[in-house]
């Protein structure tokens, strides 16, 4: 590991991808993440947003999907920290228009960079597919807004 990565970062970057010890990834925002941090992400109506926008977007994920996130490969030689994963779900309310289909998906995500500040998370970039994830719903192309 290289000295400018603290062996802290990867424990808090899995921490935040898998949604904590409780799986409560809304409340891994306010802990994990610097009161400044911003989230790009392009799946979510504003691409870049802060800290508590993003809690926000994830909160309003988990009313439709029992959703589930597990990590599958890392890359931390100095920061930021990249990451691969893996989001597992099951449709239970409506989610864009798009009642409850009770069907379950599963699709790959890249944290592309989490860069840290005091062991913290202060920057996200995450693209993970979204459309994958509607299709899997059987929801036509196009036809979610």
């Amino acid at each position: 590991m290289n000295p400018g990565l603290e062996p802290r970062d990867e424990a808090v970057a899995v921490r935040f991808l898998e949604e904590t010890e409780d799986r409560d990834r809304v409340a891994a925002y306010a802990h994990l993440c610097t009161a400044g941090c911003l989230e790009h992400d392009p799946a979510m109506p504003q691409e870049t947003v802060g800290r508590d926008e993003a809690a926000q977007v994830y909160r309003e994920l988990l009313a439709p999907f029992r959703l589930g996130h597990n990590v599958a490969s890392m890359v931390a030689e100095d920061d930021p920290v990249c990451a691969r994963f893996t989001v597992r779900g099951r449709h239970i309310g409506e989610y864009q228009g798009i009642p409850p289909s009770g069907r379950t998906f599963e699709v790959s995500g890249q944290a592309a960079a989490l860069r840290f500040e005091g062991g913290k998370i202060t920057e996200a970039w995450f693209n993970w597919d979204h459309q994958g994830v509607l299709e899997q719903l059987g929801v036509p192309p196009g036809s979610a807004r």
